[in-house]
């Protein structure tokens, strides 16, 4: 089998050194050119790979921060959100004790509605009774009035029965002053009667004498 020159090259120095022999310098100065450039290189290389570790390792940081900063965000949105879910717990039973509240609210507005009704016929009953009652004032008012009508008509009646009486005792002593008055009249023409028979008597006397 036949081998590339490099390999043929690394087999003997292979062999050269494993047996202790001197290598000579036209050998090693490639190599050792090789050797250096591939150290700078590999130098390059690592100063590459440093500035990558460090542009990595502040954006580790970066990360690490903004991982502190996302949980710390985190967990304020968690304790926010465990607020606002206790909140929300208060809130249904809350609601439930108004929608509790509510519907004794309800059952107390539909009593409160029939008592309204039962006031309303009460009302149109104690209104029926007040213009009953407003009609028999009126019927009193007028019996007062007739009352005292009558009040007034008996006053009246008494002063009439008591002018009557006056009246009657005034006739009564004007028929008494009548009658004396009369039975004078009545002397007084017996009395003048009598005169006159007594002057027609004496001249028929001294008539028959002659």
């Amino acid at each position: 089998m036949d081998l590339s020159p490099g390999t043929e090259e690394y087999i003997k120095e292979s062999i050269v050194i494993s047996l202790g022999l001197p290598v000579s310098v036209e050998s090693l100065s490639p190599k050792l050119l090789v050797s250096e450039d591939t150290r700078r290189r590999l130098q390059d290389q690592i100063f590459v790979l440093e500035d990558r570790l460090k542009e990595s390792s502040k954006r580790l940081e970066q990360s690490r921060a903004e991982s502190n900063m996302n949980a710390q965000g985190v967990r304020r949105c968690v304790e926010e959100k465990e607020v606002i879910a206790s909140q929300y717990a208060d809130l249904v039973n809350h609601c439930r004790k108004l929608e509790e509240e509510c519907s004794l609210y309800e059952r107390d507005l539909e009593r409160i509605m029939e008592s309204c009704d039962e006031l309303a016929k009460e009302n149109e009953e104690l209104r029926a009774q007040l213009q009953h009652i407003s009609s028999l004032e009126s019927l009193a008012a007028e019996a007062e009035s007739l009352k005292k009508d009558k009040e007034h008509l008996r006053t009246n009646l008494h002063r009439a029965e008591e002018e009557v009486k006056v009246f009657f005792e005034e006739n009564k002593i004007l028929d008494e002053e009548n009658t004396k008055l009369l039975e004078l009249l009545r002397k007084e023409r017996r009395r003048r009667g009598s005169d006159s028979h007594r002057g027609s008597a004496t001249p028929s006397a001294k008539v028959t004498k002659t």
